[in-house]
């Protein structure tokens, strides 16, 4: 399978139809990349309301002729193609979260409930391993040392940064906050922000809503990443998003600080006005 062409900056803006095509195409073709050169896919979950469009195009599958409209490469394999449509390859695809609000899973404000009803109930993503933060079930700070095992376990320590290893996820997915938060790294979280040795803290931004808790995955974990997909909406975030692209936007936003170590970024912006 061949690489995904990089296409400049990797920046698009459009119909929100369009994006979240081009956005869905972009993700299953890189599953099976994994899959093939790799025996799996590891896929990191962002959390808000925004990715929830993506996520249904991802669970219902994405058409043949969308991967050649948008010059994505098609999956090789005979089992990506599913009712015409090219669907993940579940039994092989470990699924994380970047962030989570520390609420029980069935909560309303809860990242895992949103993907769960958006991606994870439809059919066939079953055979998907699934690892939720463990939010509900430890005080945030135990949670973020379990969550950060987990990773270390399931991922293995392939990659150094300095003196400890940093695993490296296939696809992390990532929103924008119209503050310039990323995951749970919000502007003025100076120890957060400053992480340099763990994977994933707990937070209690002043800023956050809801006010409660959060795990989030640090700067060191996400960079490390192949592929970072930002997913935002919206004419203010086009702009903010633009002005992180041209290296323009402000060091105190968190999201200018999500430059990849040895990866690819892309910016996936969807503007339901536009036509």
């Amino acid at each position: 399978m061949r690489d995904i062409m990089k296409n400049g900056d990797n920046f698009f803006a459009g119909n929100e139809r369009n994006i979240i095509g081009h956005a869905a195409t972009l993700i299953v073709s890189e599953a099976w990349k994994a899959v093939v050169e790799r025996g799996r896919f590891t896929f990191v979950l962002s959390g808000g309301q925004s990715p929830a469009a993506l996520y249904r195009k991802i669970a219902s599958g994405v058409e043949p002729e969308l991967m050649r409209l948008h010059g994505i490469p098609v999956p090789e394999p005979p089992e990506a193609l599913h009712n015409e449509r090219f669907v993940l390859p579940w039994h092989k695809t470990c699924i994380f979260w970047g962030d989570e609000r520390c609420v029980p899973a069935d909560h309303p404000d809860s990242n895992y409930r949103m993907a769960r009803e958006t991606l994870l109930d439809a059919p066939g993503t079953g055979d998907a391993q699934v690892f939720r933060m463990p939010c509900d079930e430890l005080p945030p700070g135990n949670a973020a040392d379990r969550y950060e095992n987990t990773i270390r376990s399931i991922l293995g320590e392939t990659e150094t940064h300095e003196t400890e290893p940093i695993p490296v996820f296939d696809v992390i997915l990532l929103g924008l906050g119209e503050d310039g938060h990323t995951a749970s790294l919000f502007p003025g979280d100076q120890n957060a922000l400053a992480e340099s040795q763990r994977l994933v803290i707990a937070v209690k931004p002043s800023q956050a809503r809801p006010p409660v808790p959060r795990l989030t995955m640090t700067l060191p974990l996400i960079n490390n990443a192949k592929i970072i997909c930002f997913f935002t909406s919206g004419k203010k975030r086009t702009a903010m998003a633009e002005a992180i692209r041209l290296r323009k936007a402000p060091y105190a936003w968190p999201a200018n600080r999500v430059i990849p170590s040895n990866g690819i970024r892309f910016w996936f912006i969807a503007n339901p006005s536009t036509h």
